[in-house]
């Protein structure tokens, strides 16, 4: 005759780890979503492509702030610029003193709804 032996998990233990559980995909998505937000900051000092190169890595909630200055003959290229409804991509005037662009008129932004 055999004995066998159930080894049973505690009711609390479960518990816990449920809420362990729960804390750590709650920390993850906000780790995530926190740490993936970036702004960049540029200056009149910059040609278009460099520009161009900075906005080429935006992505959903990432801020592109332009600081002060006049900004000549820019020609932006935002039509792969895809934000989302929760994370919208942010194109701004640094506080203070506002940013002067001169838009190239050879380019025409249209963008994708």
């Amino acid at each position: 005759q055999h004995s066998q032996t159930t080894l049973e998990t505690p009711p609390f233990a479960t518990h816990n780890m449920r809420g362990l559980f729960c804390t750590l995909v709650i920390f993850f998505a906000v780790f995530t979503a926190c740490a993936c937000a970036k702004e960049y900051i540029v200056s009149s000092s910059q040609s278009s492509a460099q520009i161009n190169a900075v906005v080429a890595t935006l992505k959903p909630g990432d801020i592109l702030t332009f600081s002060a200055g006049t900004y000549n003959n820019v020609a932006l290229s935002l039509n792969s610029l895809k934000g989302t409804k929760n994370a919208w991509i942010v194109i701004r005037g640094a506080d203070g003193p506002s940013p002067v662009l001169t838009i190239n008129t050879d380019v025409v932004f249209r963008p994708n709804i």
